[in-house]
């Protein structure tokens, strides 16, 4: 009988035992050393441009979305009223961006656009639904009434 060598068989060797590239040297990593409870959440989230959420006064954006008066209807629309989306996505940049907010609800968008986008009620829903359906809102269910959020791509087209 014949002998075997044993690492033919796919026994240990010292090869397989060694890592490849040099030694790790824990002297090159930084260490960041902080007590528990020092770290600033808020602080963070400021410096890094997260807002806190806070509530908007609609009255005063009202107002702010009255005093807008030329406004470049959006390009490369297949909503069928490339203008109604221009007014969602200001109102939409306000309420995320200046507010912290998530979503806005039916009755907001009413309040606040209804004039602009010469829908109100049932006609506005189905907008915003059809909005929904090309992906460019996402509706929220909860509470008394829907609420819809923007797709951030959407909030980005010009």
């Amino acid at each position: 009988m014949e002998e075997q060598d044993p690492d033919a068989d796919g026994g240990d060797s010292d090869a397989d035992e060694t890592l490849p590239g040099p030694p790790p040297d824990p002297s090159l990593i930084p260490s960041v050393v902080r007590s528990v409870g020092d770290l600033d959440l808020e602080a963070k989230a400021i410096q890094h441009g997260i807002t806190k959420p806070s509530d908007p006064d609609f009255g005063a954006l009202r107002e702010f979305l009255e005093e807008i008066e030329e406004l470049e209807p959006l390009s490369n629309n297949l909503s069928g009223d490339p203008m109604a989306e221009s007014w969602l996505q200001i109102l939409f940049t306000l309420i995320v961006r200046e507010h912290g907010l998530s979503s806005v609800t039916l009755s907001a968008i009413e309040f606040l656009l209804s004039e602009k986008m010469n829908r109100e009620g049932i006609d506005l829903e189905l907008f915003l639904d059809r909005l929904w359906m090309m992906g460019r809102l996402e509706k929220i269910y909860g509470g008394t009434e829907p609420s819809y959020s923007p797709n951030p791509s959407w909030l980005e087209m010009k």
